[in-house]
């Protein structure tokens, strides 16, 4: 079978849609989604653009919302509008949940916040400290920004002019 992923992203805030075309594994039944789509991380994490945990898959979806996927049902065979799943198709997108019906849902869980752990809290101490110039850190970038400057006009002088050419 074939099916269309849609899943309201609140990073977008628009919605955002897979074929199952698009995973490596066969899809044979609606119920194999949430294990398909946890054995294709970077797919859906290019899809949905967040990490999040997937439930399982509800026949007839309650409604449209950001707590789960919507599924529909594609013609195995249709060409699909996704292309390689990159391009933004969100007016046909609208158009195609307005014309058609979920056949199910699969929820999601909510994400899980980043743990608080000592390394994390000294990083966030780091980059909430301004820079100053008198650090050396900032002295030594400014050194190789000096450094580096001279040798660029240089290396623009030694490059030769263009030459035009001639077409036959």
């Amino acid at each position: 079978m074939r099916y269309l992923l849609a899943y309201y992203s609140g990073t977008t805030s628009q919605w955002r849609c897979l074929d199952t075309d698009l995973l490596p594994q066969q899809i044979d039944r609606a119920e194999d989604l949430p294990a398909a789509l946890e054995n294709a991380p970077m797919i859906a994490l290019s899809w949905m653009l967040e990490r999040r945990a997937f439930g399982s898959y509800q026949a007839a979806g309650a409604g449209k919302n950001d707590a789960c996927v919507m599924v529909y049902e594609l013609e195995p065979s249709a060409a699909s509008p996704l292309g390689n799943g990159n391009d933004y198709v969100g007016p046909w997108l609208e158009m195609f949940m307005q014309a058609n019906e979920p056949i199910g849902t699969i929820a999601l869980a909510a994400r899980k916040p980043i743990p608080e752990e000592p390394t994390i809290s000294a990083l966030r101490q780091l980059a909430s400290t301004p820079l100053q110039a008198t650090d050396e850190a900032c002295q030594q970038t400014m050194d190789r920004i000096r450094d580096y400057a001279p040798s660029a006009a240089e290396h623009a002088d030694a490059t030769p002019a263009a030459k035009k050419q001639e077409t036959a």
